[in-house]
């Protein structure tokens, strides 16, 4: 599989083009993105089993909105089956994303106790029960460099697994990548671009901190969509599909589209 590097450049025009595509249909980019929202937190009240199905489901549903972007692409007429295109192509192989992502929490989890000990476990109490913010951050100052290793290692971790996850389920349903090569593909992808991807996360953390100021949480109507359609951009650029052409300038362009 052919994996792009690109200039940090892309990653400003990730967003933009992900506005772009949000704006060949905005009503149902908003709409899709928070119905399926909507769904998560549904599944996630189902007690018990709620977060461990939200985990599974997560990738299925994620895949379901990218082919959503993918009609915009296209021009298609954006329709609701799109969302959950993922239930219908692939399903197995992107609720076994879900599966790896349980066992890499519970990875990051274990290497974290084990590291931390019985600190990590006193200052886990502590959190839970303290309402005092000042007697939070003096049990955090006063626990040790052991613990403050073990929480670097488990946030190490947890970053490592979510660069893994990012475009799995788009590699797994568009590109028919088994679910562990396609973990794998994505942190390649993602540390190849690192540039690019560190000045989007950056400029989208700044339109996330801007939205913030709208009140009663409006800012999520579009900050929702534009991070699902900007990542759908940065996928298409890095991993381009068959056929597609890379320009001279470094520049991808895909037909037929905005980019």
């Amino acid at each position: 599989m052919e994996i792009r590097k690109l200039n940090a450049a892309r990653g400003w025009i990730w967003v933009k083009q992900g506005y772009q595509l949000i704006m060949r249909n905005p009503l149902m980019s908003i709409t899709f993105a928070l119905v399926g929202a909507l769904a998560m937190f549904a599944v996630l009240n189902i007690p018990l089993f709620g977060p461990l199905l939200v985990v599974l489901l997560l990738p299925v549903l994620m895949a379901g909105y990218m082919r959503v972007c993918r009609a915009l692409e296209e021009e298609e007429e954006v329709e609701l089956t799109h969302l959950f295109a993922g239930f219908q192509k692939g399903a197995a192989r992107l609720v076994a994303l879900g599966g790896f992502t349980i066992l890499g929490l519970l990875f990051a989890s274990v290497a974290m106790i084990f590291i931390g000990g019985e600190a990590l476990t006193t200052l886990s109490e502590n959190v839970q029960t303290a309402n005092d913010p000042q007697m939070l951050m003096t049990a955090m100052w006063t626990a040790g460099s052991g613990v403050a290793f073990s929480l670097l290692v488990g946030l190490t971790l947890l970053l490592v697994l979510m660069l893994a996850l990012q475009y799995a389920p788009m590699l797994v349903f568009f590109n028919d990548v088994p679910p562990f090569a396609a973990l794998r593909a994505s942190l390649s992808g993602t540390l190849r671009n690192l540039a690019p991807y560190t000045v989007y996360s950056l400029i989208m953390q700044v339109i996330a901190l801007a939205l913030s100021l709208l009140p009663f949480n409006i800012g999520l109507v579009v900050l929702l969509p534009l991070g699902f359609t900007s990542l759908y951009v940065s996928y298409r650029n890095i991993f381009p599909f068959a056929g597609e052409i890379q320009p001279t300038n470094g520049a991808f362009t895909p037909d037929k589209s905005v980019f």
